[in-house]
């Protein structure tokens, strides 16, 4: 196993990636699942890739793992835990971004310096299958990607999120996860957010207030917040004026085995407007959270 030597050229590490928080002190498996294959069938067709893996432990990046390649019509699970133990970083490690760059850029160990003619709309959809496990037991899994120009340089990135599908029980525990990551190599805004819980008539049941460390994940365990009873269900809002996020729910029930994994939809995907008046009303929104 190698590393791929720095610095790297986050152009091309950004035409495909995924950002995905590592769950083993929570006791989970956390696996990634890649493909070359274009979701359309349209695009790019013959290209193989390098997979990488950006291994991020307290806020740093501690390397990049050169996993290997994915060739057309292939697919498969990389074991990240595994990956990470190999490298003697389990104790450290709590973000893992797995890359696909095309194999033409990279030789031996490092990254093409030349002009990079493709941008991350090539390569749109091009989603991770993110996967978490019980140990010989259950696994839940969901894909997304990197979002375009995510907490990029230069830009003003703010964060609104809404799910209602926290499901209370028992035997369930129940983890929000907020990723703060981003395109951008000298990115070092760390995330403050404010969460609202409420039940099924819509009443505030629990409000918390976290920071979000850079190239991390902050990670609440619903379950010791808010009680089963009278409801078994229960939705968020979260909100953050100095960064994006990418929001992970994970629902774990170690008497059955079972786990489920959703990543919620941004609330702007739902409004058919033009960017500029969605991104108005998402920002008047998470301000109201803060008072603002």
């Amino acid at each position: 196993m190698s590393l791929l030597k720095e610095p790297a050229n986050y152009r091309l590490l950004h035409l495909v990636s995924t950002p995905i928080a590592i769950m083993l002190k929570h006791g989970l498996r956390t696996y990634a699942g890649v493909t070359a294959d274009d979701p359309s069938g349209m695009r790019n067709v013959g290209i193989n890739f390098t997979v990488l893996l950006s291994i991020f432990g307290q806020g740093r990046l501690l390397g990049r793992i050169i996993f290997g390649a994915v060739k057309t019509h292939e697919h498969f699970f990389i074991d990240i835990d595994a990956e990470v133990a190999k490298m003697g970083w389990s104790d450290i490690a709590s973000l893992c971004v797995v890359h696909r760059v095309p194999s033409q850029y990279i030789s031996g160990n490092e990254l093409s310096n030349e002009p990079v003619t493709q941008n991350h709309t090539d390569f749109n959809m091009y989603r991770t299958v993110v996967q978490y496990a019980l140990e010989g037991k259950g696994m839940g899994s969901v894909i997304y990607e990197t979002p375009p120009n995510f907490n990029a340089k230069g830009k003003k990135p703010h964060f609104l999120s809404f799910s209602n599908k926290i499901y209370l029980h028992p035997n369930t525990e129940n983890y929000l996860c907020l990723l703060n990551y981003s395109i951008s190599a000298d990115y070092e805004q760390a995330a403050d957010v404010k969460i609202e819980f409420r039940d099924t008539d819509g009443n505030s049941i629990n409000r918390q207030q976290l920071t979000v460390p850079v190239f991390d994940f902050g990670c609440v365990q619903v379950d010791r917040l808010i009680q089963a009873a009278p409801s078994t269900f229960a939705s968020y809002t979260a909100a953050s004026i100095s960064s994006a996020l990418i929001p992970i729910s994970i629902i774990i029930n170690r008497v059955s085995g079972g786990v489920s994994v959703e990543h919620s939809h941004p609330p702007q995907e739902y409004l058919m407007t033009n960017w500029g008046v969605i991104n108005t009303i998402k920002l008047q929104a998470a301000k109201s959270f803060f008072g603002a």
